[in-house]
């Protein structure tokens, strides 16, 4: 079985047409870049779905009472599922990422400089 952790900032948490039972999860995470003209960041994405009654429960609570939101860092981990389909005469393999945990990372820390900014606005 393949296992993953994405650790990222969470970009949309979904009800996959309505149905509770799947819970879709964008993460999103910055990587250093670097060419001729420089160094940048660039965001990548990756989406997660969970089919755990239980762990959607919790997500859709979470979510409800604000202890889940968006741009909140989290860490997932899961199996990844291969899966095979035909595009006409061609078969593809897609992965999926399964979800089966998610943990609410903790807020870094407010520096002194942080704490005067917030308190001046």
């Amino acid at each position: 079985m393949f296992r993953f952790t994405l650790t990222g900032r969470i970009g949309r948490i979904e009800q996959v047409k309505g149905d509770a039972a799947i819970i879709r999860i964008s993460l999103a995470a910055d990587r250093l870049v670097e060419g001729k003209d420089g160094a940048w960041t660039k965001t990548e994405w990756v989406s997660a779905v969970s089919f755990d009654e239980t762990l959607n429960r919790e997500l859709l609570t979470a979510l409800a009472i604000g202890h889940l939101q968006v741009g909140m860092a989290v860490t997932l981990h899961g199996r990844i599922e291969p899966r095979k389909r035909q595009v006409g005469e061609t078969t593809i393999t897609d992965h999926s990422f399964v979800l089966t945990k998610c943990e609410q990372l903790p807020k870094p820390a407010q520096t002194s400089v942080g704490k005067a900014a917030a308190t001046a606005a």
